[in-house]
């Protein structure tokens, strides 16, 4: 799924990428799709700030030090 510009959201359990929405107005929206890793994404620099995420499957890229989240 096409993430929504370099949107970045920090939250347990809720995928970091934001994506557009549906109607395809070019308004962001959150990812709804099942979280299965945690890491950390680095913002724009190389300074930038290092975040920790957690990801679904097809948002992975951009996540270092990525770990399965055990769904229990």
């Amino acid at each position: 799924m096409d993430h929504y510009a370099d949107a970045v959201f920090s939250e347990p359990g809720r995928c970091w990428r934001m994506v557009y929405d549906g109607e395809g107005s070019g308004r962001p929206t959150s990812c709804l799709e099942p979280v299965v890793w945690v890491g950390n994404h680095r913002l724009a620099g190389p300074k930038g700030k290092v975040l920790r995420v957690w990801s679904c499957d097809g948002h992975l890229e951009g996540v270092e030090q990525a770990e399965r989240v055990d769904h229990r």
